[in-house]
């Protein structure tokens, strides 16, 4: 069996590049390499993590990995330090030595080989997972100290601009300052005044009368006007800690929520107020007097299209609610709607209860659709199917001529016909075909199972979108969410205006996306 290269940024490594180090990934990839070419290793994939985390639910390529020590897939895993590995808490640490433990993967650096099935190299490699996360945690403690320090000498510390802001690099020494953006800087001054005269639902509706966007495109929402509200940034102070991570077990898996706490790190900035503080002081009182109205039971609705309708410009539709006026001694009803909250969108909203009746119209005609087939599409499907399967098994036979050269290879240079470099590149020629062909398996393979899937979607559809139809009408809000994500991935709503036609004649038309099983 081949071996794999595991390549992971640490967070030294981002300083050292910083400082013009030269870029990590690639010296590392060079150097494993090398160590792979000296050893007569056989390298089989290379996975490079981008992504920076903590834990190994956050770096994707090393849950890949470590499915594939599980299956056993490797001999070994080359990596420049075992802690390149996991610097996580306990709990991944014992992922990671469990999977290189049973599978008897060994872990391969340019200073030590580490065999599990070794009892004093186990516990020399689980001992450096240990020292690793302890040298971890100082580290973070190490940088946390740092950034609070640079807080507390007016340095904006945040990743991204905040509206009305741009961030700007410090002349002459680290860190980075905040730059006003005249034009946003102008909108946040009208929502703080807003709010003084009227309230966050009311300056909401100014915003969107205005036609004012959020720095991501967006229209202004009643939670992006409180966030600003609430941010001390803009009366000239910087902070560290406002908004800190709590984690929450949810079925089975950790995941964080970041809460506004009262005790943060709050220092003058080096940036401009765009607000001044008497008038941030007075709004924080406003908002800290104002209480919450709650939301009646009885008036109480959830989107059902939650994460599955998306506008036909790609933004998710969003449930909205107005106030319904009767006649004369009648009380007021709730109105509920779809809307697309892109300023820009020209895409016309509807009432929920026209969208249920598209959707369930939508689902009728792709059920009478299928069943008034004449035609046997199957057949063709499975002419399809056999000419893959002809062409995996004729790939695989080329596969065993290869991997026979290979072993060929070997018995020459022990015999002394082929020369160490002779050998490395007749090994290198045979490993980039073998490549080439695993490749052309894997995607004819993934061709096959797909096929496979799109001829049974339909059949196995037909009953569950009956149900859902049979369902729907007297489901709860809940309820009808989870039917609907039974069937469907994603359903694309589109309703505009066509020459001639009023809002009320305008129709709504949906595509769907029916939920296709995952090809294995």
């Amino acid at each position: 069996m081949p071996y794999a290269i595991y390549l992971r940024k640490s967070r030294e490594d981002r300083e050292a590049e910083a400082r013009g180090e030269g870029e990590t990934l690639a010296r590392h990839k060079t150097a494993l390499l090398e160590l792979a070419k000296n050893r007569l290793l056989d390298i089989g994939a290379i996975y490079e993590e981008i992504v920076s985390g903590e834990t190994i639910a956050a770096r994707p390529k090393m849950q890949q990995l470590l499915e594939e020590v599980e299956d056993g897939k490797w001999d070994g895993v080359l990596v420049m330090e075992i802690e390149r590995l996991a610097r996580g808490n306990g709990i991944d640490q014992g992922i990671v030595s469990q999977a290189f433990s049973v599978s008897g993967t060994k872990i391969i650096t340019p200073y030590k080989t580490y065999d599990p099935t070794n009892e004093m190299d186990e516990d020399y490699f689980e001992f450096g997972l240990f020292m690793s996360r302890r040298e971890y945690q100082t580290i973070k403690r190490r940088l946390v100290s740092g950034r609070i320090a640079s807080v507390k000498e007016g340095k904006y510390m945040g990743s991204i601009d905040p509206f009305g802001y741009r961030r700007v690099k410090l002349q002459g020494e680290k860190g980075w300052t905040l730059e006003t953006v005249p034009e946003q800087a102008e909108i946040v001054q009208k929502i703080y005044q807003w709010y003084l005269d009227s309230s966050i639902l009311q300056v909401q509706k100014k915003a969107l009368a205005a036609g004012y966007t959020t720095s991501t495109g967006l229209a202004w929402q009643q939670a992006n006007v409180m966030a600003l509200l609430r941010n001390p940034i803009y009366c000239g102070y910087v902070t560290w800690g406002r908004k800190k991570s709590e984690k929450q077990m949810k079925n089975g898996k950790i995941i964080k929520k970041r809460k506004v706490v009262k005790d943060f790190v709050k220092a003058r900035g080096r940036h401009e107020a765009i607000i001044p503080e008497d008038m941030w002081n007075a709004v924080q009182k406003k908002l800290d007097e104002t209480p919450a109205v709650p939301i009646p039971k009885s008036k109480l609705m959830r989107n059902p299209y939650q994460g599955i309708l998306y506008c036909a410009c790609g933004h998710k539709m969003q449930l909205v609610s107005t106030t319904r006026t009767q006649r004369k001694g009648e009380p007021s009803t709730p109105y509920y709607g779809l809307h697309c909250p892109s300023v820009s969108c020209k895409m016309i909203s509807s009432r929920v209860h026209a969208v249920d009746a598209a959707v369930m119209g939508a689902m009728r005609e792709w059920i009478s659709g299928y069943e008034s087939k004449n035609t046997n599409p199957s057949g063709v499907a499975e002419a399809q199917l056999d000419e893959i399967q002809s062409f995996i098994s004729a790939s695989e036979k080329e596969l065993e001529k290869l991997d026979a050269q290979y072993n060929r290879a070997f018995e020459l240079v022990e015999q002394g016909i082929y020369t160490t470099e002779q050998f490395i590149q007749r090994r290198d020629d045979l490993q980039k075909r073998k490549t080439d062909r695993k490749e052309q398996i894997k995607d004819l393979e993934s061709k096959r199972d797909k096929l496979q899937a799109a001829m049974s979607v339909e059949i196995d559809l037909v009953p569950q979108m009956e149900h859902v139809i049979n369902a729907f009408p007297i489901a709860t809000v809940e309820e009808r969410k989870e039917l609907l994500q039974s069937v469907f991935d994603r359903i694309e709503y589109r309703k505009e205006l066509k020459p001639g036609q009023t809002i009320r004649e305008a129709k709504i038309e949906l595509t769907l996306y029916p939920r296709v099983p995952k090809c294995i």
